[in-house]
């Protein structure tokens, strides 16, 4: 197995479990509403002898309210790599990633045990000197979620995913999050991806986050692969801004 399979490996695999991370919202934010979400993560991935670092230096995802129920995304990630073989440092790079931009509908809200939902749709553009049409690749997921009470909510995504190397996965996020108080929260999720023959990844990520104001949060996470070597540490700001004018 020569260097440059490993390396297209481990960058794969990455890539399907970065899209899993955080598990996507069922509610779409509020006509002529702008939220921003700027998140720095940091990844170690090995396999083998080789270990692959990742750090976006941020990425931001925008997210704008143009109707109600339905808004458009766009996400925009920055990203530092770093690929050791045996303890040597053989690839590093810093790189403007593929952009996402898509959309989500909300489809009904919750209705006693029948959960709120949506569904989000985004094409990954990519952003290399090989761009064609072809290259594009999609996101498209059902986003579910389930207030048990008051402070207790359960949120889940079910969703498919084809790589600019038109390489295809599905993904799956169970997410669990609790109201300690109107500032503070925590979770705690699984997440993973698959193909039609076996479970690709299988994570587990527990977090939490502060509310400064109505407008303003911050939340940071720890995640560690339960099936293969994984670690993550990532934190993500969320700052919210009403565009109309009063």
């Amino acid at each position: 197995m020569n260097k440059y399979y490993l390396l297209v490996l481990v960058l794969i695999t990455t890539c399907n479990t970065s899209i899993s991370q955080t598990v996507e919202s069922s509610a779409a934010v509020t006509k002529n509403t702008l939220q921003i979400e700027i998140e720095s993560l940091y990844t170690i991935q090995k396999e083998d002898n080789i270990k692959l670092t990742s750090w976006s230096i941020p990425s931001a995802l925008f997210r704008f309210g143009v109707f109600k129920g339905i808004e458009i995304q766009l996400n925009t990630p920055i990203i530092k790599e770093k690929l050791w073989e045996e303890d040597h440092l053989i690839h590093s790079l810093n790189k403007f990633d593929d952009i996402q931009v898509g959309f989500s509908v909300n489809l009904w809200s919750q209705q006693n045990l029948i959960p709120e939902a949506s569904i989000m749709v985004r094409a990954i553009v990519p952003t290399d000197s090989k761009f064609t049409f072809n290259s594009f690749g999609k996101i498209c997921s059902l986003n579910f979620s389930n207030s048990i009470t008051e402070n207790l909510t359960l949120n889940y995504n079910i969703g498919y995913a084809v790589e600019t190397d038109q390489s295809k996965s599905g993904f799956y996020i169970a997410n669990v999050s609790y109201e300690a108080s109107n500032k503070i929260h925590f979770f705690v999720e699984n997440f993973g991806d698959f193909n039609n023959s076996k479970l690709i990844s299988h994570n587990l990520n527990i977090g939490g986050g502060y509310n400064f104001s109505d407008n303003c949060a911050f939340d940071i996470s720890v995640a560690n692969g339960l099936n293969h070597n994984l670690f993550y540490v990532g934190g993500i700001l969320t700052y919210i801004i009403n565009t109309k004018r009063n």
